[in-house]
C-alpha cells in the first residue's frame, strides 16, 4: 500500500518516525507528511482558508532514521495535509492514512477534538482508509497524559498498528480504525480487543478564577466502573483496543427524523405566510 504518515505533534514528534519506519520497513511505499508546528487538538479543522494565500507552504525535511523515504513538513494543520495528500499534492493519492504514533490516548469523547483523529477520519472524503494510533504515556495513566520524559513505548504501537494495516487492506473503503495502545513493551501488552468510545472526556470540569478574567480546565480522564469495557479502561489495564470510527454522516434515528419533520413542516408553513406579505 501506499501509505501518508502525519500527525498532529509535528515532524519532528518521535512517535512520527517510528511510525513511519514500521510501515516502510514492512514492505509499505511510505511519504511523509507533518506540520511544522504542534496542532494538537486540532481535530478536523483545517484553518483560515481565505487567509492563505492560496496554498500552503512544505518544505522538505531530514528526519533521522527515515533516510531514503520522502519527508515533508507543511505549514497547515493534519486534516488539511491529508485533503492536500488525497488530490495529488505529494504525488499519487494514498490508500491509507495513519496517523500518529500520538504521545497520549485518544479515548471516548475526546476524538472529536484530536488531530491525529481528525486526520484519519478526513481521509474519508476520499474514499480512503484511515488509521490513528496512540499510545498511553508514562508507565501508569496520568491525570493529563501528555509527554512526560517517561520512556515511552513507540514501538510497541507501531507493530501493532503496522499488523492492523494488513487487515486494512482488503477492508472495505471509508474504514476508519482508532488504536489506542497500552505504554507496555510488546510482550506485556495483554492482548488486543475490539471497544466501544468511553462517555467521558479530557476536560472534566471549567470555571472562572475568583477576581480573574481567566477559565481554569481540569484535564484527565475519570476513573473507570470496575466493569467498564471502554477504550479508556481496557488500555488502563493493560490491553491495546481497536475502535471503528465513523466519519460524519447523517443522523438516521427515527426519534430525530421526526422533530425534523415537524420543524420542515412548520417552517414550511412559516415560510409560505411570509412570502405571502409580499405577494
Amino acid at each position: 500500500m501506499r501509505v501518508l504518515v502525519t500527525n498532529d505533534d509535528g515532524f519532528d514528534a518521535p512517535g512520527l518516525t517510528v511510525l513511519a519506519r514500521a510501515f516502510a520497513e514492512a514492505g509499505h511505499e511510505v511519504i511523509v507528511v507533518a506540520p511544522l508546528e504542534e496542532a494538537s487538538g486540532a481535530g478536523a479543522g483545517v484553518g483560515p482558508l481565505h487567509v492563505m494565500g492560496g496554498g500552503i507552504q512544505v518544505e522538505t525535511v531530514a528526519l533521522p532514521g527515515l533516510e531514503g523515504i520522502r519527508s515533508l513538513g507543511a505549514d497547515a494543520l493534519p486534516a488539511l495535509i491529508v485533503i492536500t495528500a488525497c488530490l495529488g499534492a505529494f504525488g499519487p493519492p494514498p490508500d491509507l492514512v495513519a496517523a500518529g504514533i500520538n504521545p497520549g490516548r485518544n479515548v471516548g469523547r475526546a476524538v472529536l477534538h484530536s488531530g491525529t483523529v481528525g486526520a484519519a477520519l478526513t481521509a474519508v472524503q476520499f474514499g480512503l482508509k484511515g488509521l490513528a494510533t496512540s499510545i498511553q504515556t508514562g508507565s501508569v495513566p496520568s491525570a493529563f497524559e501528555s509527554a512526560d520524559g517517561a520512556h515511552t513505548h513507540y514501538d510497541t504501537a507501531a507493530a501493532i498498528a503496522v499488523a492492523l494495516a494488513a487487515h486494512l487492506e482488503a477492508a472495505p473503503a471509508r474504514t476508519v480504525l482508532n488504536l489506542n495502545v497500552p505504554n507496555l513493551p510488546l510482550d506485556r501488552v495483554l492482548g488486543v480487543r475490539r471497544a466501544r468510545l468511553a462517555t467521558t472526556g479530557l476536560i472534566r470540569a471549567a470555571g472562572a478564577d475568583d477576581g480573574g478574567p481567566r477559565v481554569r480546565l481540569d484535564l484527565g480522564f475519570r476513573e473507570p466502573a470496575e466493569d467498564d469495557e471502554s477504550d479508556e479502561a481496557l488500555t488502563g489495564l493493560g490491553w491495546a483496543v481497536v475502535t471503528p470510527l465513523a466519519s460524519v454522516s447523517e443522523d438516521q434515528r427515527p426519534e430525530v427524523g421526526a422533530v425534523v419533520a415537524a420543524a420542515v413542516a412548520s417552517a414550511s408553513r412559516n415560510l409560505s405566510a411570509v412570502r405571502g406579505t409580499f405577494s
